[in-house]
């Protein structure tokens, strides 16, 4: 694969300014930081316009060569948290679990070894360019990492934890578990009392026995709850008969925003918030927007979502 010529061919860069390009690529981000609930912030690197189209060029170009499994819900086409929770809403126990500092604990070697172990010419060249367009330096002196920013990131992510996902979909398909992953949050649940209790010493076994990624586990965020108290899976609580929910808290934040764009209390940031979260609650729980509209009246709730 000629990643030059098919990013010359694409951009109409001549070959040699594309070279130069490639060479500076890991250094061509934004960093910016968000904060995070659980505290301290995240720091997320935005690759710049130019690098972000060389990256959706070569991505589409090497995405046969990359596998998603079955259990990956995250930036899968047909694939949603929604759909996420639903494989769990049958189940009563639930394990969740989380990776520590996941995108960037993701190294080129690990692209490269899946790549080559699913028929990708082993052209060090071409995979030398790769390593330079996917990943970014955070400091001179660190080594490459995959950012959380740049939009080739969560396929490659998905793709590096084919093997993981395959192995632990076999244990848990043995012990009568479902398991579901998406981006970095482990969900695990079934119907037998204690039968998660402890199960993440499985999930580290399988981490130290893969040849890569080099993940771990973050312990702080392993959660163990059950029909009796609040299910959760990747933000949506799951009620006592199966269905999804928006959960209480957050419908009661929503009907307080319509309510004071009723009033015109609102700026149009806000505005454009509410109407990402209607959209959202829309995917999630429709029964609510029907509620909103009963209560708020039709127009007013089409107004905030047809809102620019």
């Amino acid at each position: 694969m000629n990643i030059i010529d098919i990013i010359s061919k694409k951009t109409l860069l001549p070959s040699p300014n594309v070279m130069v390009f490639i060479n500076t690529a890991p250094y061509r981000y934004k960093k910016y930081y968000l904060p995070k609930n659980s505290g301290g912030v995240r720091e997320i690197a935005q690759p710049s316009r130019e690098l972000k189209v060389m990256q959706r060029i070569i991505i589409e170009k090497i995405a046969d060569f990359l596998p998603i499994h079955e259990s990956a819900f995250a930036y899968v086409k047909g694939k949603s948290i929604k759909e996420n929770a639903q494989k769990h809403k049958r189940n009563e126990y639930f394990l969740k679990l989380d990776f520590s500092d996941f995108f960037n604990s993701i190294k080129p070697s690990d692209l490269r070894n899946v790549l080559i172990k699913n028929g990708f010419e082993d052209d060090s060249f071409s995979l030398l360019l790769i390593d330079k367009i996917f990943f970014y330096k955070k400091t001179k002196k660190s080594g490459l990492t995959l950012s959380v920013g740049a939009p080739s990131s969560p396929l490659i992510s998905n793709a590096v934890l084919y093997e993981f996902d395959v192995q632990v979909t076999e244990l848990c398909n043995k012990e009568g578990i479902t398991y579901t992953r998406y981006a970095d949050d482990l969900t695990f649940s079934c119907n037998e009392k204690g039968k998660l209790i402890g199960f993440q010493k499985n999930i580290i076994k399988i981490l130290r026995k893969i040849p890569s990624p080099h993940l771990r586990l973050n312990d702080k965020k392993t959660i163990y709850t059950s029909k009796s108290v609040s299910r959760r899976v990747t933000g949506i609580v799951i009620n006592n008969d199966g269905q999804l929910s928006l959960g209480r808290k957050n419908k009661r934040m929503i009907s307080s925003l319509i309510h004071h764009y009723t009033l015109n209390k609102l700026s149009a940031e806000d505005v454009y918030k509410l109407k990402g979260y209607l959209s959202y609650a829309k995917h999630i729980e429709s029964t609510f927007i029907n509620s909103m509209k009963i209560k708020y009246g039709v127009d007013t709730i089409n107004a905030i979502l047809k809102s620019n």
